[in-house]
């Protein structure tokens, strides 16, 4: 059987990383790309092919994308909430995937999966968003969500031009090899650094099978299909309770009032109560969500494997 090729970007990444494993895992040849500047430590334990190179500069795409790929995974993104990196986030997620698009069709890539996010929808509180659910992002202060979603809008823009698109959106994402946003959350926690949380809720999914399901888009995903990726539905403060749980230390209480270690803007997510529908890709994909338990339990085991956490 011939050895199927992937193009990754964001490889050193949090869902980069968890998909080099996975494809490498399924027996594929993987090109990893990374900028220059990237921390290779967690990427560097996986076979793949590195390459450097920049989303935001298409000469630099051309020179490392192979030709004749059966598989393009576009996964690099900016997830910044800071505004003072707005035009850069503009560049990374729009015009990145812009790049992508127009170089994954010079190339002849078979396939291309474009990770893109629940929150392409916007922030919607109370209401169950599906794959069919109209977007608010347009009324929404943080550039992060209309990046994504405009990023999304140049992926499927490939259709027109004979490229076979799928796009995957996972919710909250928890797992291995996260050291930005739930690793940091659990540590807090830990330390009884974190003492509330907003009273809100949201979706959660574990990042391996976040990553399994983006090699099942590109199986059978439909052609220009959107796929959200979630599972566990939780309120932040059981979530802040179930990592108490694992790991000790003390469970921030849900509150109206902003913790001083939490970003306005990170409070403000916290204080709404995101709902997302997984089905589809349960059917169509065979995704499998994961216990909100079991996906931090996995998370807080890899941090003590790391030396990120100390011993239960």
């Amino acid at each position: 059987m011939t050895q199927k090729t992937a193009f990754v970007t964001g490889a050193s990444g949090f869902i980069g990383v968890n998909l080099v494993d996975q494809l490498g895992r399924a027996g594929w040849h993987v090109t990893a790309m990374h900028r220059a500047s990237s921390n290779l430590a967690y990427l560097s334990r996986f076979p793949a092919e590195r390459v450097i190179g920049d989303i935001t500069d298409a000469a630099s795409l051309d020179a490392v994308m192979p030709d004749g790929l059966d598989a393009v995974f576009h996964v690099a993104g900016n997830v910044s909430f800071d505004a003072a990196g707005d035009v850069a986030q503009n560049d990374d997620n729009i015009i990145g995937t812009r790049n992508m698009v127009a170089t994954a069709i010079k190339k002849n890539a078979r396939r291309f999966i474009h990770t893109s996010s629940g929150a392409s929808w916007g922030l919607q509180d109370n209401i169950e968003i599906n794959e069919e659910s109209a977007s608010n992002v347009d009324s929404i202060a943080i550039n992060y969500f209309r990046t994504k979603k405009r990023a999304e809008e140049e992926a499927l823009k490939g259709l027109e031009l004979g490229l076979d698109v799928v796009v995957v959106n996972p919710a909250n994402v928890v797992g291995p090899f996260d050291g930005v946003i739930w690793g940091p959350f659990i540590q807090a926690v830990a330390k009884g650094e974190l003492a509330t949380v907003g009273t809100g809720g949201a979706a959660f999914c574990h990042v391996e099978e976040v990553a399994r399901a983006h090699i099942a888009a590109f199986e059978k995903g439909a052609r220009g299909g959107k796929y959200l990726l979630a599972g566990a539905q939780a309120s932040f403060a059981e979530v802040g309770r179930t990592v108490a749980e694992l790991v000790g230390g003390t469970a921030p209480i849900a509150s109206s009032e902003r913790d001083p270690g939490m970003s306005p803007e990170m409070f403000n997510l916290m204080s709404l109560n995101q709902v997302i529908d997984c089905s589809k890709a349960v059917r169509e994909l065979g995704f499998k969500p994961v216990s909100l338990k079991d996906m931090y339990a996995d998370l807080a085991t890899w941090m003590r494997a790391e030396g990120l956490l100390g011993p239960a």
